[in-house]
């Protein structure tokens, strides 16, 4: 629409229009009258005749003139001009250009247009608040609706299936969904089904389970198509795929329902043990390996060999060519991977750097990092930040192909928040630890103090470990797959022996002694016992 002719009148200024929001598209005119170029909108001269006052053109009568245009067949998306009239989406011209007309009616009246521009541009003219989907006038009550996410899919949808099934579109697409089912409640509640027919991208599809998840149990089902949405779909010859996709559109259920038979098949499959195991045998006979989506905590007390059993763990995952992330807060990268390249040389290098020349050294590395076996180490300098934390494992885990998580160790991750209160610290950050291990399907380790047993003796002179001793909260023994602990052999507390315990294991209930182990302090290796190193 060009902007209506006014004798004599001289452009005055640019102002902002409260109509569309604008910050200066309307212009103001010596006459009076004003005119916005970002929504069309025209507004009368002053009828007192006075000419030029210096008021926004809000402050005149608003006159919200809708646009007109002609329905025509849209080549370019198959939609016939038929299917277009139906649904009441013109093409015209304004002074931006070619545009497209959908008009919302509201009662059969035209309450509202949206502007589509040629360069994919929307605005709104008339009424834009709490908008009706996008042809709800043509359907009233009946047992199935399909709901898409905008104009051009919800005529595609009606035309493919000759507009049998009641199909409506979101008003302003995805994002705003929810506000948009909870605008239209009353008319919903008129259909048995809902059909939810978004989009197939990740925003389509959040926006899809978002409703669903508002909608009441059992109404709606959710729609997957082969393409990106119906049009394309149109535009391919799949427009079988879309009819399909209606029928075949299963009863949505929130994450974690699942139907007893969708499971038929599953229960008649054996579990197998784990193709990822630890670096012991007896400790993979009780645990039946490491597994994806898991939690296993370390535990035992000072100075009894937690970082040394983690070492030996990640090396033997690495040797399986499992991408490992590494947090190890306790020390820095260099010393980790120095304490594993100690590791691959059987030289405790970490105590004795002379026990390896610099060649020897660099030659584990090499042996120890070829090309296309990576790892992965966070280089905390002192930052132990939860936030961080889980940030740098999603990273680790999205962008870099990690599978297993080590972090040593957890009180150190709590240690900077701002409280003191150890105990719901860790209770928030094992939550955060555990939800990350259920989106990422991870296996993430954690290495865990105790608390000082009562009495005399301390797990450091061969105190027996128990669950309830996990330093800090219960949460960790709650949240937790897998603990185990070492705890010194009570029989020779100096000696080098340690002993495994699995104190909890969700996966076979199995708990108890799960083997021994020995430290060599000239290999810096932690070896079965029964092992001749």
């Amino acid at each position: 629409m060009q902007a209506p002719q006014t004798k004599e009148s001289t452009f005055v200024q640019h102002v902002p229009c409260d109509l569309c929001g604008s910050k200066d598209n309307a212009g103001i005119y010596d006459d009076g009258h004003t005119y916005c170029f970002g929504c069309d909108t025209y507004t009368a001269p002053q009828p007192d005749g006075e000419g030029f006052t210096a008021a926004p053109a809000a402050q005149g009568k608003k006159q919200k003139d809708l646009l007109e245009g002609t329905y025509q067949a849209l080549k370019a998306r198959k939609l016939t001009e038929d299917s277009c009239r139906k649904f009441g989406y013109q093409v015209g011209v304004d002074h931006t250009g070619p545009i497209q007309i959908a008009n919302y009616r509201r009662d059969g009246v035209v309450v509202a247009q949206k502007v589509r521009g040629k360069d994919k541009s929307f605005r709104i003219k008339g009424d834009g608040s709490k908008l009706p989907f996008y042809g709800q006038h043509l359907w009233g009550t009946g047992k199935k609706l399909v709901i898409c996410e905008g104009e051009i899919d919800t005529i595609t949808v009606s035309q493919i299936q000759n507009h049998k099934w009641a199909t409506v579109g979101l008003p302003n697409g995805c994002q705003s969904a929810v506000r948009s089912v909870k605008d239209n409640w009353d008319y919903l509640e008129g259909f048995s089904e809902i059909v939810l027919m978004f989009d197939m991208d990740d925003p389509g599809q959040k926006a899809a389970k978002a409703v669903a998840d508002l909608l009441p149990a059992g109404k709606a089902r959710i729609a997957h198509l082969p393409l990106k949405d119906p049009n394309e779909c149109l535009l391919n010859g799949k427009t079988a795929d879309v009819v399909n996709a209606i029928f075949q559109a299963r009863e949505y259920r929130p994450d974690g329902i699942v139907a007893a038979t969708d499971l038929r098949e599953a229960i008649s499959v054996a579990d197998a043990a784990s193709a990822i195991t630890y670096p012991y045998e007896r400790l993979n006979e009780i645990s039946k390996g490491l597994r994806p989506g898991e939690l296993v905590t370390v535990t035992a007390g000072s100075g009894i060999g937690k970082s040394t059993f983690i070492r030996e763990l990640v090396y033997h995952l690495h040797q399986l060519e499992v991408p490992c992330g590494l947090i190890m807060l306790e020390e820095s990268t260099k010393r980790t991977l120095l304490g594993l390249v100690g590791i691959h040389l059987s030289k405790n290098i970490t105590v004795d750097r002379d026990l390896s020349t610099d060649e020897e050294i660099e030659q584990a590395f090499d042996e120890l990092f070829p090309p296309g076996r990576q790892m992965y180490l966070f280089d905390h300098f002192g930052s132990s930040d939860l936030d961080i934390i889980c940030q740098r494992i999603q990273y680790m885990v999205r962008a870099l192909g990690v599978k297993f998580v080590v972090i040593d160790h957890i009180s150190i991750l709590v240690s900077g928040l701002a409280t003191n209160d150890e105990r719901k610290l860790i209770d928030m950050a094992m939550t955060r630890l555990r939800t990350l291990v259920q989106e990422l399907d991870i296996g993430l380790i954690v290495v865990s103090h105790l608390r000082r047993p009562e009495g005399d003796k301390g797990h450091e002179d061969g105190a027996k470990v128990r669950l309830g001793q996990l330093r800090g909260s219960h949460s960790i023994a709650q949240l937790s797959d897998m603990c185990i602990s070492l705890q010194i052999d009570p029989e020779n507390p100096d000696g080098d022996t340690r002993h495994l315990h699995v104190l909890k294991n969700r996966w076979t209930g199995e708990t108890g002694i799960a083997g021994s182990v020995t430290f060599n302090r000239t290999s810096g290796r932690l070896t079965a016992t029964e092992d001749q190193f």
